[in-house]
């Protein structure tokens, strides 16, 4: 929770005065893969993202950012499990991930634009939750036992960076595509390994 208590601390310590525009966010991916001879396995992403933007001046925000990641892939498929009368019929690993992000946002356009360009860059503090289990069956009986997987929990410093275009379609409301990436601190060259494009929306307030 520190994350989040560090967010609410920095709304109420910084001059109101500074804040006479906000801007809330959110954003929302999906991405389903299909695999395997006989299209039985599968690997499913769900992202949504929140955030709240403070302008301090016209076009130049401080953005407080929230989002969250689930990484589910199954594999069914039968396989012996050696010396045993027992197959090992499917897996399933699930990933979830948490990041806290505190930084910078940039409109490239006047707000009169129809079309908005939007950079936004900073830190971001990620957790990350790994699980999952496996099913096996009895060849003889058919009983099946589902075994979990420990749990596996790690956090990194790490460094947010967003491309988005928005739509104006009213004075107050957008809609918005955004490309962002997540990599570890100071690791630049992995920006392009972690992409994800979402769709949503902007409502100024």
């Amino acid at each position: 929770m520190k994350p989040l208590k560090i967010i609410f601390i920095l709304m109420l310590i910084l001059p109101l005065k500074a804040f006479a525009v906000f801007e809330f966010d959110f954003d929302f991916g999906y991405d389903k893969q299909i695999f395997g001879a006989n299209r039985q396995n599968s690997v499913v992403t769900r992202n949504y993202s929140v955030g709240l933007s403070s302008y301090l001046f016209d076009l130049t925000a401080i953005d407080l950012n929230f989002s969250n990641t689930k990484d589910t892939t199954t594999q069914n498929e039968r396989s012996r499990i050696t010396g045993y009368n027992v197959d090992r019929i499917s897996q399933q690993s699930r990933v979830s991930t948490n990041v806290f992000g505190l930084g910078i946002k940039q409109m490239l356009a006047g707000r009169g634009s129809w079309i908005i360009p939007v950079i936004s860059v900073g830190y971001a503090r990620e957790f990350i939750t790994s699980g999952g289990d496996t099913t096996y069956e009895d060849v003889t009986s058919h009983a099946q036992l589902v075994i979990p997987a420990q749990l596996s929990k790690q956090r990194y410093n790490s460094v947010f960076g967003s491309f988005t275009l928005q739509l104006k379609l009213t004075d107050r409301f957008s809609l918005k595509g955004s490309v962002k990436t997540l990599f570890p601190a100071f690791e630049f060259n992995q920006a392009r390994d972690n992409i994800k494009y979402l769709f949503g929306f902007a409502w100024i307030f």
